[in-house]
């Protein structure tokens, strides 16, 4: 009997999707986060409530919405998952540059776009 190889995801890839983490899940979220969360979101906006509030400014009531299931949806997901899967996702897969080192931070920022203080 001859084995035949199992066919594989590139592993980074592969890590995201196992843990239910796809960037096609979350539109909405990859275009805040490349567009506002970008790689020099600091010296744009200073910090990741100003980036947060400067989406809220620019944003319709449907974007911020849509913006918003979709961080709540991220934030259930992670409820069981590693800080480095996080911070891979939302660096590596979604292409931003903020990297959070919890889920407490993304409920944070969950709170910043919602008008929370």
């Amino acid at each position: 009997m001859t084995k035949r190889p199992k066919s594989r995801q590139p592993r980074a890839e592969a890590g995201a999707s196992s843990r239910g983490l796809r960037r096609e899940s979350f539109p909405a979220l990859r275009a805040f986060l490349r567009g506002y969360l970008h790689q020099d979101f600091t010296t744009v906006h200073g910090s990741v409530r100003a980036a947060a509030d400067a989406f809220r400014a620019d944003a319709s009531a449907d974007e911020r919405d849509q913006l918003v299931r979709e961080l709540e949806s991220l934030a259930g997901i992670l409820t069981a998952r590693k800080a480095r899967a996080l911070g891979d996702f939302i660096s590596g897969e979604m292409g931003s540059g903020w990297m959070p080192k919890s889920r407490e931070e993304v409920l944070e920022l969950l709170e910043a776009l919602r008008g929370g203080s």
